[in-house]
């Protein structure tokens, strides 16, 4: 505080003396004397104004943008955006090595837009897929058909297309391990193959959320009827406990906590009679 106290009467010394030079020289009666008095006094009254509300105001502006950025790091954040095919789902899923988790009310244009690429990951690799949807005896289930306008029972047709696509992968995966454990496993590029879970939950989600390993986008529910790809959406990476990532990571388990589990054991032995 001394040093910048010391810094500020310097130049208001060093302002003074220039701007008495300056008047000094103005008043002379010799032109030249005078010009360069002129320049003597813009220049002390520019210092005064450059150093003491100029640099002042860039060196907070500095200092209040160091701290956003941290915050943002705190957060984990990554990535913020409003166009929702700007999402690399693609190289997210075929990446992904460990954990896929996704919550939705039933997407099927979502699903069917990122099923192969989901697919060729639990395949081939140790990844644990767990999937939420609406439940179709949810009490949502009457009120979404009447916002978005479909006819009644429409939604839980879409939300069936969207469940036997899950099961029809949980099939694959399941066959695959049993002949990998029969030795019966020529056909297959590895032995390796995840696990597909599904759920259903009787809650509305306000939102989409996407878990890709360390990584997990959250993108906002659209209250409106219209349906369009420009929607909010952040992606936040694992940064430790503090950020939002391990929040939405809890949200996430808790959904799965209250949601029903769907038994797929028993609908693919259903399927095989």
């Amino acid at each position: 505080m001394r040093d910048d106290n010391k810094f500020s009467l310097r130049h208001i010394v060093v302002t003074l003396v220039c701007a008495i030079i300056g008047i000094l020289c103005i008043c002379s009666g010799n032109s030249l004397v005078s010009n360069v008095g002129s320049v003597l006094l813009v220049s002390g009254i520019y210092t005064v104004i450059d150093n003491m509300y100029l640099k002042k105001s860039l060196i907070e502006l500095i200092i209040q943008k160091v701290r956003l950025d941290k915050e943002i790091d705190d957060t984990g954040l990554i990535k913020v955006d409003s166009t929702l095919t700007n999402i690399g789902y693609k190289e997210y899923y075929e990446n992904a090595q460990s954990y896929i988790d996704i919550i939705h009310n039933y997407a099927r244009t979502w699903t069917t837009n990122n099923f192969d690429f989901i697919r060729d990951t639990v395949m081939n690799k140790e990844c644990k897929l767990r999937v939420v949807l609406l439940n179709p005896e949810s009490p949502f289930i009457p009120a979404l058909e009447a916002h978005y306008g479909y006819a009644e029972g429409h939604l839980v047709e879409l939300n069936n297309e969207v469940t036997d696509k899950w099961k029809s992968l949980y099939r694959d995966v399941e066959e695959k391990r049993e002949a990998c454990l029969k030795k019966k496993s020529s056909t297959y590029k590895n032995k390796h193959c995840g696990s597909v879970e599904l759920y259903y939950f009787n809650g509305q989600p306000t939102n989409s959320i996407y878990r890709i390993d360390d990584k997990i986008i959250v993108v906002n529910a659209k209250n409106s009827k219209e349906k369009s790809v420009y929607l909010p959406y952040t992606i936040f990476q694992d940064n430790g406990e503090k950020g939002l990532y391990h929040i939405y990571l809890k949200e996430i388990e808790t959904i799965i906590n209250e949601a029903k589990k769907v038994e797929l054991v028993e609908d693919n032995n259903n399927a095989d009679k």
